[in-house]
């Protein structure tokens, strides 16, 4: 698990069960496929340990759902779980039976082989001959051999309301004397049998009319039917049997103590040395994605990370521990969704979460050092603004989120247009908060993609361009790069035309940041950003060249958010123009009735930012 820590979730049902590959969906996308049938029953021990049979069948909708479902991953953690499949096969549309042949279920890795880092099995199942109109039915069996937390049970069901599904059940079987805590949202719940010391618990589920997918929506734990079960009385006895579990994984070494004296050597005041360790365990510690609840909840010992170099979110964590506890400062895992899950289940789950961070109490900071590139007490986007469970003190809290205050860009842009319609211009950007987190990683991915690609995506194509991507590895608070970029034949001179605002550079959309994509309607929760964005453009024009018309400068305001536009021309052949947003979002979700409210003020202002030049 990790900062951007992708679940083996079945997008459809189950946490840890099937990986269905490509399964995200567009908004207003049809579904790409339907669920004809999903059985499943659990038989759960005193002990926690359980068996899970599955029967599951698809029919395929789209091509995209063929191509989907041609392969499923099935996850789990050798010497806890074991997994079986008893059946599987193409149903095609004429009846014609097609059985996966066993050397079509393949075995391997789901994270890594490196020492150490083996405990991720998968089988993966390849399906015959699928095309649209073809079922696939898969049957399987699930064994959680050695429970993760001691004589309890937790999982999660989750139905996406995107997906059709339909005979959908889950049946429970557990001693009578085992109590449950359930979150049970638009599932049908059957009365329970007793017989011979054991209950069976059975829910139902039928989404014959799903709801079409949205841009920018929540998690569909947030928005769609589920089921959560839990032994757990409540988090806090989670926490407890969690802390149990990584007691003395973040022993200080020798080797520890020697590394933690050396980086701070120096340096005073438990703040700046706790930023030196977590910056370090930042930018040496290297990644590898072993997921949590299919990986093994308990990370390696601190000591191993070290001399390994490498590990998931919790021997990140670990390891970070065990450093500044060499310098005496106390800190404690902190479990969190690193996706788009903004609420808390009322049944106590350990499989609410899926990644692993740090919380320091005398600083009151939360630091993830998987997100390579936040700064010391910056969290991303996806970790703010998100409920967590404290391991050390059991508490449930909710990291700060990102607002105007804390979150910045600001793009200052110089062009020179020739008299043949050539561009040359510089860019200037800053960042601090959670966007210096993605633009480091965006300059970071340009090295590997390229930039002439990145350029041609960015500006169209015809551009020449260089970036400057100043100190990557440098986690200040504000992170600054440039760029420097020619675009032959941009604009027909002489005119009359539109000198259009995209004839500069700049990593970031005002529309995408106050509207998102602007959808008619919306009626699911979607995850909404705060942060001050602003753009300074300065336009050198040739001699040759009058400007006619400028757009309107206007301030325009809606609940939550300012924009302001300003232009001028300083002297015949310069034009200065100015944006400026203001996005204040009290939470990092809004509500359909939100945008309901806004989103005629929305539509003025993406029409605002798509006024241009007229010169001649």
């Amino acid at each position: 698990m990790g900062g951007r820590l992708h679940r083996l979730l079945w997008v459809l049902l189950v946490w840890g069960a099937i990986a269905l590959p490509g399964a995200a969906v567009a908004a207003d996308t049809p579904a790409a496929f339907e669920v004809v049938k999903s059985h499943i029953e659990i038989e759960v021990e005193a002990d926690g340990s359980y068996m899970e049979s599955r029967q599951l069948v698809f029919r395929i909708l789209t091509e995209q759902g063929a191509k989907t479902l041609r392969q499923m991953s099935l996850g789990y953690t050798q010497g806890y779980q074991s997994y079986s499949v008893s059946a599987a096969y193409t149903l095609k549309k004429d009846g014609t039976r097609i059985d996966v042949q066993n050397s079509s279920i393949l075995r391997g890795y789901g994270a890594s082989t490196s020492p150490g880092f083996q405990d991720l099995q998968t089988l993966n199942v390849v399906f015959p001959d699928v095309e649209v109109g073809d079922e696939v039915a898969i049957t399987t069996l699930f064994r959680q051999l050695r429970p993760w937390f001691g004589a309890s049970y937790s999982e999660e069901f989750i139905y996406s309301a995107d997906v059709p599904a339909h005979d959908v059940s889950i049946a429970l079987t557990a001693p009578s004397d085992m109590t449950f805590r359930i979150d049970n949202a638009q599932m049908t719940a059957e009365p329970d049998e007793t017989l011979g010391g054991k209950t069976r618990h059975v829910w139902r589920f039928d989404n014959s009319a799903p709801a079409p997918p949205e841009s920018e929506e929540v998690d569909a734990y947030d928005r769609s039917a589920r089921l959560v079960i839990s032994t757990f009385a409540d988090y806090r006895s989670f926490a407890q049997t969690y802390a149990g579990m990584l007691k003395d994984r973040a022993t200080v070494t020798p080797e520890i103590q020697q590394l933690a004296d050396k980086l701070t050597d120096g340096i005073r005041g438990d703040r700046e040395q706790a930023r030196v360790l977590y910056e370090w365990v930042s930018m040496h510690i290297a990644y590898v994605n072993i997921v949590l609840g299919a990986g093994g909840f308990v990370s390696h010992r601190a000591a191993d990370v070290l001399a390994n170099e490498y590990g998931d979110c919790k021997d990140h964590v670990i390891l970070l521990e065990a450093l500044l506890a060499a310098k005496g400062i106390d800190s404690m895992p902190v479990l969190i969704d690193a996706e788009r899950r903004f609420t808390m289940s009322s049944s106590p789950s350990p499989y609410a979460f899926n990644h692993l961070i740090t919380y320091v109490p005398e600083l009151h900071l939360y630091l993830d050092s998987t997100a390579r590139y936040a700064p010391f007490g910056v969290l991303p986007y996806l970790d703010a603004g998100k409920p967590v469970v404290r391991i050390g003190d059991g508490v449930t809290a909710r990291t700060p989120m990102a607002g105007a205050d804390t979150a910045s860009i600001h793009s200052v842009e110089n062009i020179t247009i020739a008299a043949n319609g050539d561009v040359e211009g510089d860019t200037r950007v800053t960042a601090t908060g959670a966007p210096a987190v993605d633009l480091r990683a965006l300059v970071e991915q340009v090295q590997t993609t390229g930039e002439v690609n990145y350029f041609h995506q960015a500006m169209g194509p015809g551009v020449e361009a260089t970036l400057d991507k100043g100190n990557i590895g440098d986690l200040a608070p504000a992170y600054k790069f440039s760029a420097h970029y020619r675009t032959t034949n941009a604009l027909n001179i002489p005119g009359p035309a539109m000198i259009p605002f995209n004839v500069a550079y700049k990593p970031f959309s005002f529309t995408a940041l106050i509207a998102g994509s602007l959808p008619p309607t919306r009626t699911q929760t979607f995850v909404c950003l705060s942060m001050a964005a602003d753009e300074d453009l300065t336009i050198h024009l040739p001699d040759n060249v009058k400007v006619m018309a400028l757009p309107k400068s206007e301030t325009l305001s809606t609940e939550d958010i300012d924009l302001t536009l300003t232009f001028t021309t300083t002297n015949p052949t310069t034009i200065h123009a100015q944006w400026t947003a203001h996005v204040a979002h009290p939470a990092p979700t809004c509500t359909p009735a939100y945008y309901a409210r806004v989103r005629a003020a929305l539509v003025k202002m993406a029409a605002a930012l798509r006024s241009e030049i007229l010169y001649q």
